[in-house]
């Protein structure tokens, strides 16, 4: 069984359980003035703790984003009660704030319970298949580094329902591969900018600088910043042509083959602990949940 084909039902799965709970979620944190991006905020935040949560702890699994941005997003918290202002730059959950969080927590986990399609017996080995998977990721020896998984892994709830524990396994999944991510390019000379930018190329999913500064206006920086990003991958070769029609150079598609496979290679180390014939059995039940859940 190809393990990336396990991932990708992970991920599927994941997707399938977010379109039964995040409703919920969403009805819920709207009735107090809050959305579904302003409680992933607070739900970092609160993993950050006990250090108070400032731009820079989020830059570390997220530095593609601007600092300013999540700034803005802290600021905005703030004025609307959920975060105090403990020192510049510094945040931490209010009592409102950590109380609606931690009660829309409960609310999600609920509705993931209410939403599991699978026999008691299957839910408890793919629990349980899970669980080895993200201890031996913990475990593992660097690289990557496991600042992420460490924070997500914070937020684990008890076994049972199962459901809500499953969710929370696929979402640590998910950061170790983030972790490994970083640990495959971080060593290069390329700034997360600059790496995007060139993924975005890499991709097919742009062709132009125009098209680069609309499909990442989302994280914040000024167009400026992704003309220098071309600037500097052309510095290194990785790739050519005008802003209007920048391609890959074979030189960049190597490095960033690279990069996917060192990703890769990080990500899928941990999965040894997981004999062939159980990784049969994962995808039997994770079929089951998606066809379940998309039932």
């Amino acid at each position: 069984m190809d393990e990336q084909t396990l991932w990708n039902q992970m991920n599927e799965a994941m997707i399938a359980l977010g379109n039964q709970y995040e409703p919920v979620v969403e009805k819920a944190a709207s009735e107090d003035g809050m959305d579904l991006r302003t409680w992933s905020t607070l739900l970092a935040v609160l993993t950050f703790e006990p250090e108070d949560a400032t731009p820079a702890h989020f830059m570390v699994r997220g530095p593609y984003t601007a600092p300013e941005a999540y700034l803005s997003r802290l600021v905005s918290a703030t004025q609307a009660g959920f975060l105090s202002e403990v020192e510049a730059g510094k945040f931490r959950l209010t009592e409102r704030g950590r109380g609606i969080v931690l009660d829309l927590v409960v609310l999600g986990r609920q509705a993931m319970a209410d939403a599991d399609p699978l026999s008691s017996d299957d839910a408890r080995t793919l629990l349980e298949l899970l669980d080895r998977l993200v201890q031996y990721c913990l475990a593992a020896t660097p690289p990557p580094e496991t600042w992420s998984i460490q924070l997500s892994y914070k937020l684990m709830p008890d076994p049972e329902p199962p459901m809500p524990f499953i969710e929370q396994a696929i979402s640590a999944l998910a950061a170790y591969r983030d972790d490994a991510h970083l640990a495959a390019w971080q060593n290069t000379e390329l700034s997360a900018t600059a790496l995007e930018t060139l993924t975005l190329l890499w991709r097919g999913d742009v062709n132009s600088f125009d098209e680069i500064c609309k499909r990442l206006d989302r994280r914040g920086h000024p167009c400026k910043v992704y003309k220098g990003a071309l600037e500097d991958l052309r510095t290194h070769h990785l790739i050519n042509g005008s802003d209007e029609a920048p391609w890959v150079t074979g030189v960049g598609r190597v490095f960033r083959n690279q990069i996917e496979e060192a990703t890769n290679r990080y990500f899928y180390a941990p999965w040894v602990c997981i004999q062939e014939a159980e990784k049969m059995e994962l995808e039997r039940i994770l079929a089951q949940l998606i066809a379940g859940l998309k039932g």
